[in-house]
């Protein structure tokens, strides 16, 4: 069932609400809510035009197009997000979220959805595009973490080289634990899928018409390309910049 564009101008009403809020507390967010919205609806708008152009094509080459564009802009976004080590973080970020696309993407379209053509952008690129939003916020708290937990515990860490330990053994406590806060966000949303929340894509599939089980099977389909892609990224993010944090040294690089 589509939505009129009088329903859609109608279900912005509900913004009185929060700006009521605002007014209220006298928040100064108001302008930034306007300014946001314009935003979202002029990009969604330009967007929505571009994909329905792709999906109509159907060509290998302007759907791999599409997905460059998407990592490209996923990756500048994130060097723009973290503020330390910014010299180091560019060939990190490319790599890691690079790896973890290419194998996740060439197995869900090749084994698991097997659409006609392969590289069908109806679906490659609504799946990538969850895949990569999520491992973009997910890296982004990993290496951040990652980078705290060193700097808050730099005597920790020269300790265990001082007692003979190797780079590898000197940081796995703060890797550990930035691999473990990056995950975590991940798996209680999965653990609450089905009873506390309906997920957007499933939403939409049966919005959209489709039945529930089958929204149910794509749903899993996706959470799991999500979650391996996220941890892969994570991982592969802090052991790149790892590399080329410290020196040969084991010193800490500046950046």
């Amino acid at each position: 069932m589509d939505i009129s564009y009088l329903g859609l101008g109608l279900s912005a009403l509900l913004l009185v609400f929060p700006l009521l809020i605002f007014w209220h507390l006298k928040l100064d967010l108001s302008k930034q809510l306007f300014t946001s919205f314009a935003r979202m609806i002029v990009q969604l708008a330009v967007i929505g035009l571009v994909l329905q152009f792709i999906f109509q094509q159907k060509n290998l080459w302007l759907t791999l197009l599409w997905m460059l564009v998407m990592i490209a802009n996923a990756i500048f976004t994130l060097r723009g997000r973290l503020k330390f080590q910014r010299r180091v973080l560019l060939p990190v970020l490319i790599m890691a979220l690079g790896t973890a696309s290419l194998v996740v993407m060439p197995w869900v379209l090749l084994l698991v959805v097997r659409p006609k053509p392969f590289f069908d952008p109806t679906y490659a690129i609504p799946i990538y595009g969850m895949v990569l939003g999520n491992s973009m916020n997910s890296c982004a708290l990993a290496l951040e973490r990652f980078e705290s937990g060193l700097s808050d515990n730099w005597p920790a860490y020269y300790t265990r080289l001082s007692l003979g330990a190797s780079l590898w053994e000197a940081i796995l406590p703060a890797f550990k634990k930035a691999l473990h806060a990056s995950l975590l966000p991940q798996l209680l949303t999965i653990a609450s899928i089905g009873v506390v929340s309906l997920p957007g894509m499933m939403s939409g599939q049966i919005l959209g018409g489709a039945s529930p089980l089958v929204a149910i099977k794509y749903q899993m389909m996706i959470m799991i390309c999500i979650f391996s892609g996220v941890t892969l990224t994570d991982y592969l993010a802090i052991r790149l910049y790892l590399k080329r944090r410290f020196d040969k040294y084991h010193l800490p690089v500046e950046g």
